[in-house]
């Protein structure tokens, strides 16, 4: 194992999205995108990546 010296941040972002071309967006947390779906009319579909 190395000590990550040098090496850039990654940070965590929840992207939701929606299969019927509805605009969904990225989100800090899993809370917050799913707060968001609902307020859309929910059956998005909310993903982690790092980025």
């Amino acid at each position: 194992m190395g000590c990550n010296c040098g090496k850039r941040r990654v940070s965590t972002v929840f992207v939701l999205t929606y299969g019927d071309g509805r605009k969904g967006g990225e989100y800090g947390s899993k809370t917050d995108a799913e707060i968001a779906d609902v307020r859309k009319g929910g059956g998005g579909t909310i993903r982690m990546v790092q980025k």
